[in-house]
């Protein structure tokens, strides 16, 4: 009886066997041996050719994805290379269009390319040098103008000076009116000086703000009464509108929020005739950290400005028209310098204005609340003018301020000794008491820091008080960091002088 082939061997040996063997051979081990090793090269030959089949497939798969890709490479290299040609036909400095026009011309477009970063590093290198140059530039002008500031200021404080003790000295009727004309085309010329430094440590970041205890109502107040003059004369009326609820002190840089308020008055008066100038100050609230925030106001019923000129009005040097600094004078600095200063002070300066309807000029600034003696401060306020049994040294070179200060020193009962230079100021200290000393900075044979400095290795007691003409953010760190109490700056107003003396002096 035959086996059942298909049960042990490939279909073809199974049909074969079924076909052509007998049972004879089917009893033959070694023929059956014969038929497994046939049957076995079969099932071998079934599984490569299968092996073989999916190989073809899956190769056929990956060629067309490989395919597709190497397609969309080569249709981004020519993307690529067109972004490339553009780009380089707006960069390049020389025409090319044999480089711009071919297709495939890579090695060429590198060559172009970097013959343009060559070039573009050449102009970095000359774009550097001529930024140094401007540097350079930029502190030879800063050194010119605090130079020509000191050779100004020292000059004219005797011209403001003396105009001043003129005027206080019981002139005749026909030379007031020549005597205040002096006064305040001085005083004008000083405000274009300072605008103009002003604006120069602004540009260059040397403005620096201090800190001091001030009162917001004495600020403004005090501005009013400088600008009366010519509010008077251009028929205006100043009403100061003070919030009541307002903290009386602050602490911060008085002097400089002092100026944003003159730019403002000053202006409000300059560009209204037969109006009102109202000033405003409101608390807007108590802050936790003992700030106030304020609300600040400058409306004047005056000429107005155009819409299209509110925002060149705070450039530098810029006005709303050229009529207008033909017709009311100025630098256009002061705006510009409003805005810088009020930046320092984390604040902002808005205006709204009409033409013919006057304008308004309007900023909130937040203020540290200065917890102080009140009755202390009230006293150091008072201009009393009186310094009777004080001692004064005068340490100057220059014979029209030794004219002005000695003048202006003995009107207010002083006693003044003078010397001309540091060493001679030495010299009278180690043998003569004085109640305190003021110092001019530059002087011949013995400078003031030098002359203060050899001071204080033999009496560190006596207030010593720098007069200075110099212009430079410096000066104050300077005149204390060898031993001064307090400055002046040349031109002084004879209040403000006053006031410092009476605070380093025992009254």
């Amino acid at each position: 009886m035959q086996p059942n082939p298909k049960q042990s061997y490939h279909k073809l040996v199974n049909r074969q066997l079924k076909k052509y063997s007998s049972p004879e051979l089917l009893a033959n081990e070694h023929f059956l041996k014969f038929v497994e090793a046939v049957s076995d090269s079969y099932e071998a030959f079934d599984k490569d050719k299968e092996l073989s089949d999916h190989s073809f497939t899956i190769s056929q798969q990956d060629f067309s994805e490989i395919n597709e890709k190497l397609k969309e490479e080569f249709e981004l290299k020519n993307v690529f290379i067109k972004k490339l040609k553009d780009a380089l036909n707006n960069i390049s400095t020389k025409a090319n269009s044999a480089i711009i026009h071919q297709d495939d011309d890579l090695l060429q477009i590198v060559d172009l390319l970097n013959d343009e970063i060559t070039k573009r590093k050449e102009v970095e290198s000359q774009l550097i040098l001529a930024k140094n140059d401007a540097e350079l530039a930029s502190q030879a002008k800063s050194e010119f103008l605090s130079i020509m500031s000191h050779e100004i200021r020292t000059p004219l404080n005797a011209v403001i000076g003396m105009g001043h003790l003129l005027l206080k000295n019981n002139p005749r009727e026909d030379q007031i009116g020549n005597l205040r004309a002096l006064k305040t085309s001085a005083d004008h010329l000083l405000v274009l000086i300072n605008d103009i430094l002003d604006f120069n440590k602004i540009e260059s970041g040397k403005l620096e703000l201090e800190e001091s205890v001030f009162s917001i109502k004495k600020i403004i107040s005090d501005i009013i009464t400088g600008n009366k003059n010519a509010a008077d004369e251009r028929e205006n009326q100043i009403v100061l509108d003070i919030d009541q609820n307002l903290p009386q002190h602050y602490i911060g840089d008085g002097l400089r929020l002092g100026q944003v308020f003159n730019n403002l008055i000053s202006n409000a008066v300059k560009f209204t005739q037969k109006g009102t100038i109202t000033v405003s100050a409101k608390l807007n609230k108590l802050l936790p950290d003992k700030q106030a925030e304020i609300d600040f106001a400058i409306k004047d019923s005056g000429v107005g400005i155009a819409s299209n000129k509110l925002d060149s009005i705070f450039m530098p040097f810029m006005q709303a028209s050229t009529s207008i600094t033909r017709k009311y004078g100025g630098t256009g600095l002061g705006l510009a310098i409003t805005k810088r200063i009020l930046g320092l002070l984390n604040s902002d300066i808005h205006v709204s204005s009409e033409p013919g309807s006057g304008s308004i000029f309007y900023f909130t600034l937040q203020l540290k609340v200065a917890e102080i003696n009140q009755n202390t401060i009230a006293a150091e306020d008072v201009i009393d003018f009186d310094l009777k049994g004080k001692r004064i040294l005068l340490v100057e070179d220059t014979q029209f301020n030794i004219l002005f200060a000695t003048q202006l020193l003995e009107s207010w009962n002083a006693t003044i000794d003078v010397a001309e230079n540091g060493l001679l100021a030495t010299e009278k200290l180690l043998g003569t008491n004085f109640d305190l000393v003021l110092m001019d900075l530059q002087m011949p044979v013995m400078d003031g820091y030098t002359a203060t400095t050899k001071i204080r290795e033999f009496n560190s007691a006596i207030p010593i008080i720098a007069l200075t003409a110099s212009a430079t953010t410096n000066v104050r760190e300077k005149v204390l960091a060898v031993g001064m109490q307090d400055y002046v700056t040349k031109p002084f107003n004879p209040n403000d002088f006053y006031l410092k003396l009476k605070r380093h002096l025992v009254l």
